[in-house]
């Protein structure tokens, strides 16, 4: 699977996350539908890229924000399916991404801390700057992709994404 990115899209941004956009079982999260017509790739990609831009915007770690931000719904089953826990998927999908992130990523603990926590408040209370900015990140993309407006890089034409 190919990733091609527009040029118009910041190429520091890029650069700080290519390494995840470019991984094979990263890739796979565009095989689940997130918020209606969204993929799971997409929602987390949206995700990034706002968490980036205000973490920039508000002299936070831009870095930690966009990588835990693309990361935070790094789980890789469908979450209309049964579950191995009790648990419900507010709860138990930040958890799967924080260990696949770690495991796979090897983030920080800032980054894994972020991506425990944005859930909240159905989850732990974020403890950073950058936590607290992926929370509303993700509050606004899933909120924007619910309703089917277009933002940031879902913008038609921006990301396109390819079988290789």
């Amino acid at each position: 699977m190919d990733i091609t990115v527009s040029e118009d899209i910041d190429s520091e941004f890029l650069e700080v996350v290519r390494d995840i956009l470019e991984d094979r079982e990263f890739k796979k999260l565009n095989c689940f539908r997130q918020h209606l017509k969204t993929t799971r790739f997409m929602h987390s990609l949206n995700v990034s890229y706002i968490s980036w831009c205000l973490a920039r915007r508000f002299r936070c770690d831009a870095r930690a924000a966009a990588r835990a931000g693309l990361l935070h719904d790094f789980f890789l089953y469908d979450f209309r399916d049964k579950q191995p826990t009790r648990e419900l998927q507010a709860f138990y999908h930040p958890k799967v991404a924080a260990y696949n992130s770690t495991n796979h990523f090897n983030i920080s603990e800032k980054e894994a801390n972020a991506i425990l926590s944005h859930m909240f408040p159905l989850g732990p209370l974020p403890t950073s700057k950058e936590a607290w900015l992926i929370t509303c990140a993700d509050k606004i993309c899933a909120t924007m992709e619910l309703f089917q407006l277009h933002i940031a890089l879902a913008k038609p034409g921006r990301v396109k994404i390819s079988a290789a």
